[in-house]
């Protein structure tokens, strides 16, 4: 039995467009019409899944993923995936794990292993310590990010304040968010964490700071994000969750590496820093006193 694609349109488009002005060889095109007709086949499925779809063979399909400018098919496909899923409602995303996870709480922890394990594999650390180095040399760092997408945002303003720098997270007040905006010079930097579904608040953020000739970082969850479009230094982290909502682990575990690049640029100035905030932090009497036993 078949099973009916679901949104299959914006991967169709995104592969037409990679295709455009291509010369693939007739065993290429077979390979593509399987990748068009059958997304989650192409989103899930092993090379040899799409080799026999496509009555062809595994190195076909290796290298046509070669011929759409990607290192081989598991590169392809991490895009390929992240385009399908973005496609999805939630309640779709749901129904795709609906039945197939005896364990849910022990599929989200493998997931995000896996999530993590990729990261390892493809993060570009001369990327994490370029955008290191644009926050320690900006006026000021926006950090915008919407809904959840703001959770890993706080942890790098937290953890950037602390070590000294000037950085602000704006999320859920588009007012704010818009005033802050209107006062962005060629001295900033923002960076933008968008995954899974877009925010328009943060495509207009990205447009708005690109034309105010601020420095654009981003962190998305694929390389053709429209969010990343202006962005000079950008991180790519997988989202797929176990659930209907999309996995954070290897957004935070980026900006975390991002933190830790940031405080290692000037160690000094860092301590310096870090100290003063505990200090302020002991005569506020925020945390709860350590035990001296």
């Amino acid at each position: 039995m078949v099973q009916k694609e679901t949104n299959s349109s914006s991967v169709t488009e995104w592969l037409d467009s990679r295709v455009q002005g291509r010369k693939l060889a007739a065993r290429q095109m077979q390979v593509i019409g399987v990748l068009r007709s059958q997304p989650r086949l192409a989103s899930y499925g092993s090379v040899s899944d799409i080799a026999a779809a496509a009555s062809s063979n595994a190195s076909t399909v290796t290298r046509t993923a070669q011929s759409l400018e990607f290192k081989g098919w598991a590169d392809f496909q991490f895009e390929l995936r992240s385009r399908f899923l973005a496609s999805l409602s939630a309640l779709e995303i749901a129904a795709e794990h609906n039945g197939h996870i005896s364990s849910p709480a022990q599929a989200a922890v493998s997931t995000d292993r896996a999530n993590l394990a990729h990261l390892e594999r493809t993060l570009d650390p001369d990327a994490v310590h370029s955008i290191a180095e644009a926050i320690a040399g900006a006026r000021q760092t926006l950090i915008v990010a919407a809904g959840s997408y703001a959770i890993p945002g706080k942890a790098l303003e937290h953890n950037a304040i602390i070590a000294g720098y000037n950085v602000r997270l704006l999320d859920a007040d588009v007012a704010a968010l818009t005033n802050t905006l209107a006062r962005l010079t060629s001295e900033d930097l923002v960076i933008a964490i968008s995954l899974w579904r877009v925010y328009d608040s943060t495509m207009r953020a990205m447009e708005i700071a690109h034309n105010a000739g601020a420095t654009i970082a981003s962190i998305t969850d694929s390389a053709g994000s429209p969010v990343a479009e202006h962005a000079g230094q950008r991180i790519v982290v997988p989202t797929e969750g176990a659930g209907f909502f999309p996995s954070l682990t290897g957004a935070v575990a980026a900006v975390q590496a991002i933190a830790v690049e940031l405080a290692s640029l000037d160690r000094e100035r860092s301590n310096r820093n870090i100290a003063a905030s505990e200090r302020t932090w002991d005569q506020m009497r925020i945390m709860h006193p350590r035990s001296s036993t």
